[in-house]
């Protein structure tokens, strides 16, 4: 940023920095000795002094180094910082100052609101993420969904043969009578299973690792032709 200096729309006053330099050279004191005095970092008071606004910290922090070296010169501080926000204006680049007071504008607005509607926000941001990792173990934990869709419960059949077919999630592990069924990627899973005359019991289980297992037992009979 360049150092703010007089121009046309300040013809008929002194800058801040033109203001702030003749008070401390009418009281005779070097602009070390305010900095020290006033605990301020030197390279701020001699930014405020030579204009250079862009080597000040950004929003109220500026403000309150120029509020402080005026009261100690004994200058007109409102007064003053109504000049000083007028040449930030003019000499700022309007994306930066945009950019800037979007970033306030939003600190500002939560820090502003009353004690309870921030805890309240605060606490329903906690519940949500309690919610959400309590979805997640539960999906981790719990027994994964299986559907057998034949043979129906208590079949009747005459046949020597039987197809298993049903549906689970995916990355399931299956297993019919303890045998390992593969299934697709949508948890599709079919198999042809041998039956014997009399009643057959074929036992479905689905499993994923740290989770329980659901199982479901059908039981066939066959008949004799």
């Amino acid at each position: 940023m360049i150092p703010f200096v007089s121009n046309k729309l300040f013809l008929d006053s002194e800058t801040v920095a033109e203001q702030l330099r003749r008070a401390r050279q009418e009281k005779k004191i070097k602009l070390e000795q305010v900095a020290k005095k006033l605990n301020i970092n030197y390279k701020y008071l001699n930014a405020l002094e030579k204009g250079d606004y862009d080597k000040l910290p950004k929003g109220v922090y500026g403000k309150n180094f120029l509020k402080e070296y005026s009261n100690f010169l004994g200058l007109d501080y409102p007064e003053l910082v109504a000049t000083y926000e007028l040449e930030v204006n003019v000499y700022q680049p309007r994306e930066e100052k945009e950019v800037f007071s979007r970033q306030l504008a939003k600190k500002q607005y939560f820090w502003s609101m009353p004690k309870v509607i921030k805890n309240f926000l605060i606490i329903i941001v906690i519940v949500i993420c309690f919610v959400y990792l309590g979805v997640r173990l539960n999906k981790i934990i719990v027994a994964p969904d299986l559907l057998v869709l034949s043979p129906a419960d208590n079949f009747i059949t005459q046949q020597s043969i039987v197809e298993v077919r049903g549906k689970t999630e995916v990355e399931v592990e299956v297993t019919i009578n303890n045998e390992i069924i593969l299934s697709d990627v949508y948890g599709n899973f079919s198999k042809m299973i041998n039956l014997k005359n009399g009643l057959n019991i074929i036992t479905i289980k689905a499993s994923k690792k740290y989770s329980k297992s659901k199982i479901i037992v059908k039981q066939v009979l066959v008949k004799e032709k």
